[in-house]
């Protein structure tokens, strides 16, 4: 991890150029530490280590340009501004540049001052406190934003008679205390206050920590608390006492009385989340959660125990975390194992990992803010699928060569004169990383991804199968021209469209009619546009979970 100092990154192919940026932004050390990058994918690693506010990219470079930066930016780390500069501007560049919300556009040579004032005027902007009473803004909401940011500050934060204070350190909460409670109910606690006023505080030195899970579940825990506690209220007419309501849990060993196929394992180190997970699960006469575990260990005794058919396993927990405890149960215990976790930009990288070691399919916590009823439906159509799954086929992925130092240059690929459409799913991301992995250097066709995923997943599966690869792997997020030589990935999930216009081909992204658009046709109907459009030969290859019930598309390109 790089130190707490506040970061600006500079990315420039040209060694001159990014000396001479880099000497002259050090006259504000004491302001901002700098960091350098020669490339776009050297500073895409940057980000994940050091805490960086703000990204000075050319555009033009090898690999990746600074635009494909700037659009991994925005798709991992949106709370970074990004300044943008070339010596060949273009409408096109611009354009482009506005799309992605860079915070500003230079031509070069660059004005030192300038960019200097430009700096000075973000780090103002980034140290600004703020003090009011919360009206028409939830409390949560505010120390989402103050997460969000990547900021320290301490709220402090009043109630009538009450008061607490919750410490944030780098964007991420360390610390509450309400009245005699401390750490997680504390904070909980404080949440839970419908109304009332906050201001910043000078942060205490040294800062206590008694706090350490991040932030996103911090939230999402003290959202379903509140849920929870208002239903009951509503239910009894009695308010809740809330050091009551907090030390409620589940009992591991409550089990649904049905006759059921499908016997559920729930490993949650949340005693809430374990019951709304059961509630989730048991209106379906279908699934039975035979038990709960609230950790790996307990989890591995329970599955020799209970013998389930799918286990769901939460990533951050006390004693043994989801990643040891999913290496064991491939190793020793194989069974179809589903992801449940919040599904945010640092947890990312870390569920490809999982998917990779084995883990089925993944699925996002449910959250109050979407429709119950849709999330109800999405994880117990999860659990269907990864039942049906043979154990005898699972396997753990090996760990594959990071090859990004010898990936092929985007500017020298050939128009698109073949093509191969790959089709993956639940289950599939082993092979798909496998695949991929192998494909050649020389190879002159292009290759079209599509996995079912969540739209934000996309950005982050190309990064992960590029670093994994001699090929150059980009996203479709929105319309792309294909190019000979490159795998482009996208997700099932999306209405794409392949079109001719001259020599080339390009995919464009339609947005979806409805919520009930059903992914079997979305890939039908693309197939149906290829089989229009694309005159060379194609290929097309599916995977385990490939999403084809409707087969009209297929019968089309086998015509």
């Amino acid at each position: 991890m790089g130190s707490s100092q506040k970061k600006v990154l500079i990315v420039d192919d040209e060694p001159v150029i990014l000396d001479m940026l880099a000497q002259s932004l050090a006259v504000d050390h004491e302001r901002y530490g700098v960091v350098t990058a020669r490339n776009g994918q050297e500073g895409f690693e940057i980000l994940s280590r050091e805490n960086v506010f703000l990204v000075i990219s050319d555009i033009v470079m090898p690999e990746i340009s600074g635009l494909h930066l700037l659009a991994q930016i925005r798709a991992n780390y949106p709370q970074i501004e990004v300044i943008l500069m070339t010596g060949y501007p273009t409408g096109e560049i611009k354009r482009q540049g506005r799309q992605g919300n860079c915070l500003h556009f230079l031509e070069k040579p660059i004005k030192l001052r300038h960019l200097l004032e430009m700096i000075r005027e973000q780090i103002a902007i980034n140290d600004q406190g703020f003090a009011g009473t919360l009206k028409n803004i939830q409390l949560m909401d505010l120390i989402q934003m103050c997460c969000y940011s990547g900021i320290t500050m301490a709220v402090s934060v009043m109630k009538g008679s009450q008061q607490g204070t919750i410490n944030i350190k780098d964007g991420e909460i360390v610390h509450a205390v309400c009245g005699n409670m401390t750490g997680e109910n504390a904070f909980y606690n404080i949440l839970g206050w419908q109304s009332g006023s906050f201001e910043t505080i000078k942060i205490p030195s040294p800062m206590e920590h008694s706090i350490d899970k991040n932030y996103n579940y911090l939230l999402l825990e003290a959202a379903r608390l509140s849920d929870l506690k208002t239903e009951e209220e509503k239910l009894t007419g009695e308010q809740i006492c809330w050091d009551d309501y907090l030390e409620e849990s589940v009992d591991p060993d409550e089990q649904s009385e049905l006759n059921s196929s499908m016997r559920v394992l729930i490993v949650d180190d949340s005693p809430t989340m374990c019951k709304i997970l059961t509630k989730i699960l048991t209106v379906k006469e279908e699934i039975e959660v035979v038990g709960t575990a609230q950790n790996g260990e307990e989890a591995l005794e329970r599955i020799d125990e209970l013998k389930p058919d799918v286990v769901t396993l939460d990533v951050n927990m006390p004693i043994m975390d989801g990643s040891s405890t999913l290496k064991h149960i491939m190793i020793k215990k194989p069974c179809p194992v589903i992801i449940i976790s919040s599904i945010g930009n640092r947890s990312q990288k870390n569920i490809l990992d999982f998917l990779h070691l084995g883990a089925v399919d993944f699925v996002s916590k449910p959250e109050k803010v979407e429709d119950m009823v849709v999330q109800q439906q999405k994880i117990i159509e999860k659990i269907r699928t990864a039942a049906t799954a043979k154990i005898g086929n699972f396997k753990r992925g090996k760990d594959l060569k990071v090859m990004a130092q010898v990936q092929n240059n985007v500017k020298n690929q050939l128009p698109c004169k073949r093509l191969v459409v790959i089709n993956s799913g639940a289950g599939g991301f082993t092979e798909l990383v496998n695949t991929i992995h192998l494909l050649p250097s020389d190879m002159d066709a292009s290759i079209l991804v599509l996995h079912e995923m969540p739209p934000e997943f996309v950005s982050p599966l190309s990064c992960y199968l590029n670093d994994r690869t001699v090929v150059t792997v980009l996203p479709i997020q929105e319309d792309v021209h294909l190019l000979g030589g490159i795998c482009y990935i996208g997700t099932t999930g999306a209405r794409l469209k392949l079109n001719a216009a001259l020599d080339s081909y390009a995919v464009s992204v339609e947005a979806t009619k409805s919520a009930d658009d059903r992914v079997d046709y979305h890939f039908s109907d693309f197939l149906h546009s290829v089989y229009n459009s694309f005159d060379g030969p194609i290929k097309v290859v599916l995977l385990s979970g490939a999403m084809v019930d409707n087969l009209d598309g297929l019968r089309c390109i086998k015509e």
